[in-house]
């Protein structure tokens, strides 16, 4: 009878531990398998793996002859086989009618998907791991398409049309929701034209224009003038805030831009150049706000990257930058300047202290480790691909009612 009694007991120990590392992050729930042996071995149990927090896998991108934004899937070293279908099959299958579908964005664990089903344009937002998904509206019945259906169709990205980028914003620490964030910016004006939100929550949109309008009194947006939206530099959630790079056109300066769940503008970071030239990336890495910057020299005809900066705000509140790793061309490259478009980076590791670019003179993806200053290459790209349609992936095992087994 205490024996029966002994092992309820334990086994209602592991659970409320499995259920407490499930909501740490994965530097701390790495730390924890040095407290003792049981909760090391909790942890390194295999069958519990799916319940804890993930680290990031690898990233979905294009081939030739199909869809440019996935397709196909490279891992990380040490991640072992694709965790998902890189073609998504399942999608298709769960939400017939799909003509067209273009991969947005991703945050921690789902996916934002573009689509058009029966001639309408519409959002899908799954999670690959469960294979669950639910459909998401247009914002309107005016909104235009997101940039890389202009990619896929040969258009050109800054003709001066009209976009709706689209952010995913979830956190399952916190909740089984998700948000969606939309910017339409007219490339013609070079300026925010409409802003909406979505939760998954209430299953509507929200029009935020009027709180972002230029010049308007009491506008967020007009606090600080017009500003170009850097929507290929990256994005990170942390706080629960939405952070992605402007171009504060008044001011020639990035600034970086915070948002919630509603579309609100709660934060502008301003970048006072730290010597550095351009933002060329923003992301999350161990739970803080990473910025990567470069010094540049004007060639004859181009502009050349001499030394890359990663930065960290190590104050979020006081907004204090601290450097955090500095390497020149000559020693990153192996040249003493590259074109500022040789390359793209795609990430920041969430968890290690490493990035992840796309060098377009020998179409590599490689990873560069700032302990050890060692560049790795990680897959050789077909060509033609469009390289900044490449999107992370950290899986999510967690299983929620907001996504269904069904379209």
């Amino acid at each position: 009878m205490d024996c029966a009694k002994g092992r309820s007991m334990a086994d209602l120990y592991d659970e409320l531990m499995l259920e407490i590392f499930s909501r740490m992050p994965v530097k701390d729930l790495r730390h924890s398998t040095y407290v003792c042996k049981s909760w090391r071995n909790l942890i390194t149990d295999p069958l519990n793996g799916k319940k804890l927090p993930q680290t990031l896998e690898g990233f979905f991108h294009g081939g030739v002859g199909g869809p440019r934004s996935y397709g196909h899937f490279t891992s990380l070293p040490g991640s072992g086989v694709p965790p998902v279908d890189p073609s998504f099959s399942f999608i298709k299958a769960m939400v017939p009618g799909v003509e067209r579908m273009v991969l947005l964005d991703s945050c921690n664990g789902l996916l934002l998907f573009g689509c058009t089903r029966e001639g309408k344009f519409g959002y899908i937002v799954s999670n690959p791991a469960t294979k669950k998904l639910v459909t998401v509206p247009a914002s309107s019945g005016s909104c235009p398409p997101p940039p890389l259906f202009a990619f896929e169709a040969e258009v050109d990205y800054d003709s001066g049309e009209k976009y709706a980028h689209t952010f995913l914003m979830f956190n399952p620490a916190v909740s089984s929701h998700f948000h969606l964030f939309q910017i339409w910016q007219d490339m013609t004006v070079e300026d925010v034209e409409t802003v909406h939100s979505y939760s998954s929550e209430t299953k509507a949109w929200s029009d935020r224009s009027s709180k972002w309008r230029r010049g308007e009194e009491g506008s967020e947006w007009g606090l600080w003038g017009e500003c170009l939206i850097k929507f290929r530099m990256g994005r990170a959630l942390i706080n629960d805030l939405l952070h992605f790079v402007g171009f504060d056109s008044q001011k020639q300066e990035d600034v970086i831009v915070a948002v919630d769940g509603e579309g609100k503008t709660c934060r502008i970071i301003d970048w006072h150049g730290k010597d550095v030239r351009l933002i060329i990336f923003i992301g999350q890495s161990q739970d803080r706000l990473h910025c990567i910057g470069v010094n540049t020299k004007a060639g004859q005809d181009h502009i050349h990257i001499t030394r890359m900066s990663i930065w960290v705000l190590e104050d979020y509140d006081t907004k204090a930058w601290i450097l955090k790793h500095s390497v020149g061309s000559l020693q990153f490259f192996g040249l003493l300047g590259r074109l500022v478009h040789d390359f793209n980076i795609v990430a920041i590791h969430p968890d290690h202290n490493s990035i992840i670019i796309v060098q377009h003179w020998n179409q590599k993806l490689v990873s560069y480790n700032m302990d050890t200053q060692e560049l790795r290459g990680l897959r050789t790209l077909e060509n033609g691909c469009a390289y900044v349609a490449i999107t992370p992936y950290v899986p999510c095992f967690l299983e929620s009612s907001v996504l269904a087994t069904k379209g």
